[in-house]
């Protein structure tokens, strides 16, 4: 009775999940287009800088220590790669983002989403979509962000590179382009925030980077590529559709996000860690378990005391593919589902920043497995 129950408001809480339109004017005083051709679709390319516009320091070789020489300015580097120019204006806004995207907050994901909703996603806004520079070492968390709180169908598409601009073959200039030609490209709505990267599209929602080091880094391992780039064109496999079980938050009242700290789980883990982080400030906290997110029974103690006290605790799995699953009647932990650590802890900061109930953030990660684990014969396998 308590999961039937359960289980109702779960789908109550899905039917409540997908993007509402909210009335927003349309605000593009920040944005200084370049362009060739009036008459071309115009996008919005919001830069946070990264590898993509980064300079070498040790000569035309080095794709390690780069970024101590002066790179282009976003501008620059439209106008370095005026190809662009034949398929769209381009109008750029840039987001400070001292010392690379390893030192990014979550303000700043949140202050691109609700400039993309003003711009993008407003009513009579003549945009068709946007493109987004990013460094690749943190790209995932802040794409996720937009993923979850863009409320429209136009495409957000991520660019960014693994080698700077002036490496002896940089692959950031024909990731930019291919962005731009998604992001003008009417296949591209309904899909969600998208990365352009190595010559394919993946899906944000799945994607993580698979290796530190080389360009073919962005890839959904269980779920695929959505398409690829043929002559410099996107060409996708499937039609447009969104991830299952996908929520989205409304930010537009939001002006900051609570912090929430990922702790990761491995043989003698020290629970007092859990209690640590809620003292230096975490609202939440997403633990890194072992396989699909095995704790140790200490930890699954500290976790029960910490929510017991109202700090939301979402539990991940440790490998780089796989599923956290929620067992068949539901105790303290939340579980992540396909989402890895670092799209979980987004979300939970956006669905704490949103004001939602314990049982609420429950939903947004676990009702869509929920519904197609414990369902039907299912009930009777596990006494439901």
């Amino acid at each position: 009775m308590l999961f039937l129950l359960f289980s109702v408001i779960c789908l109550a809480g899905v039917a409540l999940a997908t993007p509402v339109a909210t009335k927003r004017d349309v605000d593009l005083s920040t944005l200084s287009f370049i362009s060739i051709n009036s008459s071309l679709p115009k996008i919005a390319l919001y830069s946070t800088g990264g590898t993509i516009i980064s300079a070498l320091s040790y000569g035309p070789l080095d794709n390690i220590n780069y970024g101590g020489a002066p790179g282009p300015t976003p501008a620059q580097f439209v106008n370095n790669n005026s190809e662009v120019l034949n398929l769209a204006q381009i109008g750029v806004l840039s987001f400070p983002a001292p010392g690379g995207s390893a030192g990014i907050n979550s303000s700043l994901f949140l202050n691109v989403s609700q400039y993309a909703n003003k711009q993008l996603c407003a009513e009579g806004s003549d945009l068709v979509g946007a493109v987004v520079f990013h460094g690749t070492n943190t790209m995932i968390e802040t794409a996720i962000g937009l993923d979850l709180t863009v409320n429209c169908s136009k495409p957000v598409i991520f660019a960014a590179a693994m080698r700077p601009d002036t490496y002896i073959s940089p692959d950031g200039r024909s990731n930019f382009y291919q962005a731009v030609a998604a992001a003008v490209s009417p296949l591209s709505r309904d899909r969600g925030a998208m990365i352009a990267m190595n010559d394919r599209l993946t899906s944000v929602y799945y994607s993580t980077k698979t290796n530190a080091n080389t360009p073919d880094t962005f890839k959904a391992l269980e779920q695929g590529f959505l398409g690829n780039f043929l002559g410099g064109q996107p060409h996708y496999y499937f039609g447009a559709s969104q991830p299952t079980g996908k929520h989205w938050f409304d930010t537009s009242n939001i002006t900051d996000l609570p912090p929430v700290t990922i702790l990761y789980g491995h043989q003698g883990v020290d629970a007092k860690l859990l209690y640590n982080a809620v003292e230096n400030g975490a609202k939440g906290l997403v633990l890194i378990g072992p396989g699909p997110g095995a704790l140790a029974p200490a930890v699954n103690a500290a976790a029960a005391n910490l929510t017991a006290q109202g700090i939301p605790i979402v539990d991940a799995m440790r490998p780089v593919s796989g599923v956290s699953v929620p067992p068949p009647v539901p105790g303290a932990i939340i579980y992540s589902g396909y989402f890895d650590a670092e799209h979980a802890r987004v979300q939970l900061q956006l669905a704490i920043g949103s004001g939602y109930s314990y049982d609420r953030i429950r939903e947004v990660f676990e009702a869509d497995l929920r519904s197609a684990i414990y369902s039907g014969h299912n009930k009777v396998v596990y006494g439901l």
